[in-house]
Parts: structure tokens; sequence; C-alpha cells
């Protein structure tokens, strides 16, 4: 692996501690399903979230990063590129520097979420085994929840044991959104996921 905050390899994100006072560069970057707002340091991205709250975002970063902020577009081409590309129906896997800040249990369950493919699911349970916990489903869980570039680390692709929908911090119908973006649903409306047994998605 490439020195952390360079780049990743794919599938592999990196624990990072707290660091002094230093500059975040953060922009909204325009979406079919709306602007989406992302935020990097110099060593990669920190936060994404799916969400057109300027306010919201900002809250959210400062609660994590102490630093000065700075708007600049200019540093997310490459990010925008790729959005532009996931939205015209490519199964990409993003691929950004990650400079994630948080526990090494939250940075390990990331890093299982980030290498779920494109048109594939898992569930909160399967992750808690591939990192050798089997019994952490809850903080599994947790962690997912607390996964701060969603969409580019896909919670979304992470479903309840049962092959039910289960939660997202985005709310269910952006949920299903993005499974209709992915090939998982037909439609966003109503409640397909009724309609099939989600674990036939399962690697």
């Amino acid at each position: 692996m490439r020195e952390q905050g360079n780049h990743h390899d794919r599938g592999t994100l990196e624990y990072k501690d707290d660091e002094d006072m230093e500059k975040i560069y953060y922009a909204g970057l325009e979406t079919p399903m709306g602007i989406m707002w992302a935020a990097t340091s110099e060593r990669g991205l920190v936060l994404f979230q799916i969400s057109n709250k300027k306010d919201a975002f900002m809250k959210e970063l400062k609660s994590r990063i102490e630093a000065e902020y700075i708007e600049d577009p200019s540093r997310f081409k490459n990010l925008k590129t790729q959005l532009e590309r996931y939205f015209k129906g490519e199964k990409i896997i993003f691929d950004v520097p990650f400079d994630l800040r948080g526990t090494p249990f939250q940075v390990e369950v990331w890093n299982a979420i980030y290498a779920i493919p494109n048109g594939k699911l898992t569930s909160y349970g399967r992750i808690a085994k591939a990192i050798k916990r089997p019994n952490a489903v809850r903080a599994v869980g947790n962690a997912v929840g607390a996964n701060p570039i969603g969409l580019v680390v896909p919670c979304h692709r992470v479903v309840a044991n049962d092959g039910s929908i289960g939660g997202f911090g985005g709310g269910l119908v952006l949920k299903r959104k993005l499974l209709v973006q992915e090939g998982i649903f037909e439609t966003e409306k109503g409640k397909p996921e009724k309609e099939v047994d989600l674990r036939r998605y399962f690697d």
C-alpha cells in the first residue's frame, strides 16, 4: 500500500488519529439526486453526505474535526467525475484517497463495507463474520451507522440478516433510490424489498 493519505488500495482504509488544527476543504457537488456535500483534508476524503443541506453538513463536519474550513470545489474534480459515472449507471468503485477517522473497529467495518461490489448486498451479521467478530453484530450496526462517507463507502448496501432492507442514516426512501440506481430494485415506489428476499444479492 502507498503511504496513508496519498492513495489506497481497493478496499483498504486506514485508522487516523485526530490531529491539531488543519485545513479542511469542502464543496457541494451537483448530482441527479441533488447537491451532495464533500470535505477533504490534504490526505483524503473525511466526510461525504448525500444531502442538499449545507448547514447540517457543516455542523457534522465541525463536530468531527476542529479545523480551518475552506470552500474549494477544485479539490473534488475526480470525485465529481466518478459521481457522474455512477449516476450514468456505471458499476464503479469510488477510487479517491480517504482520510477516515474513527476507532480501529469502525475502520475495520468500513473496510468491509467498501469491499461490497456495486449490485451486491451484505448484512450486518455477514460483516461481523468477515471481520472475525461474529458476536459483534450490534457493534457492527453502530459502526455502519457512523460511516462518514456514505455512498463512496456504500453503507446503503448493508441490509438486515433476514434479507429485509434494514436501516439507513439518510432514510429508507434514499436507500431505495440508491438500490434502484444499482439495479437491485426496479422501482423506488412503495416497498419493493417486500417483493424479493434481498439475501439473493449477498455475495
